[in-house]
């Protein structure tokens, strides 16, 4: 994030959340900011960078809430649902930023698989953390899982595209749809 301080981050993420990427301007981020859009300018910042800034803060705040259920001693399935719980957390605190992502270019949450086929996998970082607790979850008894890339790949997006298209298209109870998209894949992947 280099020079962007966190109050310009989070006038960003308000103003994509009320304008989209699209309308997401210096002057609107400017102003949500309270300070002046040359003051930005003259930072070398812009409206792409300020937008990337934000993305790159939800991106570090994802790896920093899975931390807990990778280190947790516990069953793989009581660590699954610490990640399960974590992932709806990040979702809710970027909501409008990572709603306004869903369209765009498939390069920032996905790589491509390297064959003719247009199949995209989504990046390890977002879903080895997964991979992992289900793998120790398979080791431990208490998950079940024919190919945990898969599996975390799923997961990964299911929970997180769900959980973000739940609360901002039909307005659902932020800790009603985390705890049924926690139980749906704590009972579809434990033994």
């Amino acid at each position: 994030m280099g020079n962007v301080s966190v109050d310009l981050i989070a006038a960003a993420e308000r103003v994509i959340d009320a304008n989209g990427l699209a309308g997401a301007t210096l002057e609107l981020i400017a102003k949500e900011a309270g300070v002046n859009r040359v003051t930005l300018y003259r930072k070398g910042l812009n409206a792409e960078s300020l937008t990337i800034a934000a993305i790159s803060n939800a991106i570090d705040e994802y790896a920093a809430v899975l931390l807990p259920a990778m280190s947790h001693v516990g069953t793989g399935r009581a660590r699954l649902e610490m990640l399960l719980r974590a992932l709806c957390e990040v979702a809710e605190q970027h909501l409008g930023l990572l709603a306004s992502l869903y369209d765009l270019p498939t390069a920032l949450f996905h790589l491509p698989t390297g064959d003719d086929t247009a199949r995209m996998l989504t990046r390890l970082d977002f879903t080895d953390p997964i991979a992992r607790v289900l793998e120790d979850g398979i080791r431990d008894g208490s998950l079940r899982s024919d190919d945990t890339q898969a599996s975390a790949e799923l997961v990964f997006n299911a929970v997180g595209w769900t959980y973000i298209h739940m609360r901002r298209t039909h307005g659902s109870n932020a800790i009603k749809i985390c705890d049924e998209l926690t139980a749906l894949f704590l009972n579809g992947l434990s033994t």
